[in-house]
């Protein structure tokens, strides 16, 4: 591969992959509305523009297997043939097989390595009416009656319109939008053609929809093409907004814009005679492509004020991402951590001698570097829909294997998580789900005869609790049995019959995120081989997360994930135990209170305190985690905490106060300390142990 086309592999992975999920997610739509012919052209277009950027790229047997998709599509969009659950199947298998060749040619295999002659002659069969239903005796209505005098287009184009385009072009215009006809010229400079002749038709697409191109699209994405090409397009926006975000596109020289129609006048917008402040044009680099980001759907034509001004209009459309490495990310991080840290040293040095300078600098300071800290924490968060929306393929898959009927809800997608985060639970949500599909929901029939609906219901959903993001995953199916647990615990040898028996139902449940337990009487490609719900636990637990289950007989069952917004920095109080210091999340104190020795009381030989009329059980750290003990308070402090709906009162020596801290993991070989969540570096030096408060509730 040439050292230019290499600039594009980062962009084209990730755009392929984006294609990929709109086309899961298009065929998703159209199995459930197959007469809605805007799924089937969003879908045509995500294949169309996959096929570009794969023969673009040189990656031939992508191109040969989406094209033929493409044909399949257009067939289905022209009504010529009817969409059927063979058609559906086959488009899956053939995404399934797009996603493992862009992945061998993301880790530098051969995209050939997956056979898909099969799929290409399925989709070819499907095409003459084989192994699909005959095909539709349809015309497109635009088409099939053509008027005794066809309408015309008096234009001075270079090109002739065919009467089929000249219909679509007059049909638009009674919905509030027109043709528009642009001719596209390159830089000299340009090295590779077809790369910028794709991203021109991208971005065209955004905003309108493409009915020809001068020369054709194979032409343009084999580079058999000087400098310009033709296109012309059905769109709401005006000309302004289209020669715009073709300039927008770094190596285009010129965009030569005209509207066409029977009713509005001729007008030709071009670089020489109208000339907006283009945007800045930035050069890919390896290491950071920069993309143009898609510019947003236009409001019809009639919302638009004649008179607005193109410059205004153009600032819509110059809006640019920057795709950057995690790891640079995770070193800026490192390093606003380190600032941090010493700001934090310099205030204490300020306040142990006085310095009144060095204080009001120090509060300018921090303002900064909140401000610092907030963006490079949003600059990491990515919403949860980066994960959540693989899933509906994945419930469709399985509820056709299993021969059930189970509709998935997905709420809360726009939740933000770190992107660290992001990428690690989707496996563990993966098998949440895998386990309410196979255990959770019934067949159809015993469903039924329970009163229940034959849809089973399945829910993901995602929201903020605190500095906390809940994901939970639920299911109206029959629940999990305690008793069962205890019997299949007590046969797989993990508890005896006296120990499963001392234990509370909620307990009993928790046994299935133990190594090696499952239910299941027999071993299937969906679960029962004892692995899944510990992987689960451990994952969650390796991301300072925790996981939980409610449950009820033949009501469902509910899994909770409760995970760490970020795992960076975050407000703490810094409490003192005789010698030792260490941090107790912000987000997880309701209140502090002193009190003296007498206002703690023993019931059930527990020691508790009454706040406000509320009984809350004490926790001693001194005790609790063997802390030498050196000296005697007169006066001792209580933190009040909460994890989920538990609380607690942490006795400590002294309150040192709220401070910023950044969070250090423990390493390897501080893992089994379930009691701390990590340690932190304070402005003297030391080092504070962070108390995990949900496993010390629990």
């Amino acid at each position: 591969m040439s050292l230019e086309t290499n600039q594009y592999m980062d962009m084209f992975l990730d755009e392929s992959k984006e294609h990929l999920q709109s086309l899961n997610d298009g065929l998703l739509g159209l199995e459930d509305n197959a007469e809605d012919l805007s799924i089937l052209n969003e879908i045509f277009r995500n294949a169309h523009t996959l096929k570009g950027m794969s023969a673009t790229m040189g990656y031939n047997k992508i191109a040969e297997l989406t094209h033929e998709m493409e044909d399949v599509l257009d067939a289905l969009r022209k009504e010529q043939l009817a969409v059927s659950s063979d058609i559906i199947d086959t488009l899956f298998k053939c995404i399934d097989s797009l996603e493992q060749m862009i992945n061998n040619v993301a880790n530098g295999d051969p995209e050939d390595l997956i056979d898909v002659s099969d799929l290409v002659n399925k989709l070819s069969a499907i095409l003459r009416g084989e192994g699909a239903p005959a095909p539709v005796a349809a015309v497109p209505q635009s088409t099939a009656q053509p008027s005794e005098n066809p309408p015309t287009v008096n234009t001075d184009l270079p090109i002739q319109l065919t009467d089929t385009e000249i219909n679509l072009i007059n049909e638009a215009q009674k919905t509030g939008m027109r043709g528009v006809y642009l001719k596209v010229t390159l830089a000299e400079s340009c090295l590779l053609k077809s790369a910028r002749s794709y991203m021109v038709m991208n971005a065209l697409e955004e905003i309108g929809e493409v009915i020809r191109t001068i020369p054709s699209a194979e032409d343009l994405e084999q580079e058999n093409f000087e400098r310009s090409f033709e296109v012309v397009l059905i769109s709401a926006a005006d000309e302004h907004a289209i020669h715009d975000a073709v300039l927008g596109i770094s190596e285009i020289e010129a965009a030569d814009t005209q509207i066409l129609g029977t009713s509005t006048a001729q007008q030709v917008v071009n670089a020489e005679t109208v000339k907006p402040e283009p945007p800045p044009k930035v050069e890919p680099k390896t290491e950071a492509p920069v993309k143009q980001a898609p510019a947003n759907k236009p409001a019809p034509a009639t919302s638009t004020p004649p008179a607005q001004n193109p410059a205004n209009q153009k600032k819509s459309h110059a809006g640019q991402s920057v795709r950057v490495d995690i790891e640079k990310l995770d070193t800026l991080m490192n390093l606003m951590g380190e600032l941090v840290i010493n700001k934090v040293r310099l205030e204490q040095i300020g306040q142990t001698h006085r310095l009144s300078e060095l204080t009001e600098t120090l509060e300018q300071m921090d303002r900064v570097t909140t401000d610092l800290q907030n963006i490079v924490m949003k600059v990491r968060m990515v919403p949860v829909s980066q994960v959540f929306n693989r899933f509906p393929r994945m419930v469709r898959d399985v509820t056709k294997e299993l021969n059930k009927e189970i509709n998935l809800t997905i709420e809360g997608e726009d939740t933000e998580l770190d992107r660290t985060v992001i990428d690690e639970i989707g496996d563990p949500i993966m098998h949440l789900l895998r386990n309410s599909l196979d255990h959770g929901i019934e067949m159809p029939d015993e469903r039924e005869a329970k009163g229940k609906p034959r849809i089973g219901e399945v829910g993901l959903i995602a929201r903020h609790e605190g500095n906390n993001v809940v994901i939970m995953v639920t299911d109206d199916g029959k629940g999990i049995d305690p008793d069962v647990i205890r019997r299949k615990a007590v046969e797989k040898g993990l508890f005896t019959h006296d120990e499963v028996d001392q234990m509370e139902d909620a307990d009993a449940v928790r046994i299935v995120f133990l190594p090696g337990f499952s239910t299941a009487e027999k071993i299937s490609d969906i679960s029962g081989r004892g692995v899944g719900m510990d992987v689960v636990k451990s994952k969650i637990e390796s991301l300072s997360g925790q996981v939980d289950v409610e449950t009820r007989v033949n009501e469902g069952s509910v899994f909770k994930i409760k995970l760490p917004l970020t795992l960076a920095i975050i407000q703490a109080m810094l409490v003192q135990v005789q010698n030792e210091m260490y941090a107790i999340p912000l987000a997880s104190i309701d209140s502090t209170l002193s009190v003296q020795q007498g206002d703690i009381r023993t019931v059930q030989n527990n020691e508790v305190i009454v706040l406000r009329g509320e009984i809350i059980p004490i926790i001693r750290i001194e005790q609790t985690l063997m802390v030498p003990h050196l000296f005697d308070s007169k006066e001792l402090f209580i933190v009040v905490v909460h994890a989920g709906d538990s609380k607690a009162g942490i006795v400590v020596d002294k309150l040192i106060g709220q401070q910023e801290i950044v969070i250090k993991t423990l390493g390897n070989l501080f893992m089994g300390l379930k009691m701390f969540s990590g340690a932190t570096v304070l402005g003297d030096g030391r080092v504070a142990l962070i108390l995990d408060v949900a496993t010390m509730l629990n």
